[in-house]
């Protein structure tokens, strides 16, 4: 049986019909919005080809795209910086052997299986300015008349829907970083320890740099699953107030289907779709880079 699933041609076999289905699938939808992008077209009429001109009105005339652009930065951005590192602190935490391991585990995976619309649901109350939880704590701890419309606030409001995304996700991340800890030997860990090693140079030095690989791997999928993010935003804020909050997936559909401008909605889905890919590739970059330095070592 180990001999079999060694086998390249085993792999094959059983990776080949995902692959076809993912391979016929997947390039159609792409390839008619890159075509779609280069015309003017309301889904109804006759379509008018007009070239560059969608992404030209993109970048010098679309004051909603650029900040949707600006936001889509700032998400992802803040996704990696809010949920890796904590994802991080908790798995070495976990992988430490205490008590109730799996308990907690399933507890902080637990909000990833839920939808992300439900998700923002949740968060709306939390957020919400009259019986919100997050004014009811602060009121709480001492401001007894402290009252604020969290999401009402135009430079809150994209950092709100931040939060809301890192929280779903960090038990993802965290499981992702559980494996890679897993794969270190107990031997290195008790003979630094046995050397005088602390428990935060055990952690810097020698757990961090072993599960570098997996780090590259939640970077990549936390970028590319928070430049595309859509659910939690439309059900949180809606993009607002006025936009503030507007990501460039949810400006794609509001173009594309609220104001019936399929052909500019296709370009800033073009746009995306390349964000994408270059996010990916910058990524898997590094990953390479970093197993040549090990097969190196």
């Amino acid at each position: 049986m180990e001999r079999m699933l060694r086998s390249k041609g085993v792999i094959a076999f059983f990776v080949l019909p995902a692959f076809l289905i993912y391979a016929l699938v997947l390039p159609v939808p792409i390839l008619k919005s890159i075509y779609y992008s280069f015309f003017e077209w309301n889904l109804v009429g006759t379509k008018e080809f007009i070239g560059l001109d969608n992404y030209k009105t993109m970048f010098t005339h679309d004051a909603i795209f650029l900040n949707a652009l600006k936001n889509t930065f700032i998400f992802s951005f803040g996704c990696i910086l809010l949920q890796l590192p904590l994802a991080f602190l908790l798995a070495y935490w976990l992988s430490s052997g205490i008590k109730g391991t799996k308990f907690f585990r399933g507890t902080y995976f637990l909000p990833v299986i839920i939808s992300g619309t439900s998700i923002g649901l949740l968060w709306q109350f939390i957020y919400n300015g009259n019986h919100g939880l997050l004014n009811a704590i602060i009121q709480w701890l001492g401001w007894p008349g402290f009252h604020k419309d969290w999401l009402s606030d135009p430079k809150f409001a994209i950092y709100g829907v931040l939060i809301s995304v890192s929280w779903q996700f960090f038990g993802y991340h965290m499981v992702i970083f559980l494996a890679g800890i897993s794969t270190i030997s107990s031997e290195v860990i008790e003979s630094a320890k046995i050397d005088g090693a602390s428990g935060w140079q055990v952690l810097w030095g020698i757990v961090l740099p072993l599960v570098k690989p997996f780090l590259v791997i939640s970077l990549v999928l936390a970028m590319t699953g928070s430049v595309k993010a859509f659910d939690n935003v439309i059900s949180l804020t809606g993009g607002g107030p006025a936009h503030a909050s507007d990501v460039l997936a949810l400006h794609m559909y509001n173009t594309a289907f609220h104001e019936m401008r399929y052909g500019y909605g296709s370009a800033v889905s073009v746009v995306l779709f390349v964000l994408n890919i270059l996010f990916t590739v910058m990524f898997s970059f590094l990953l390479r880079e970093r197993n040549r330095e090990v097969s190196s070592a």
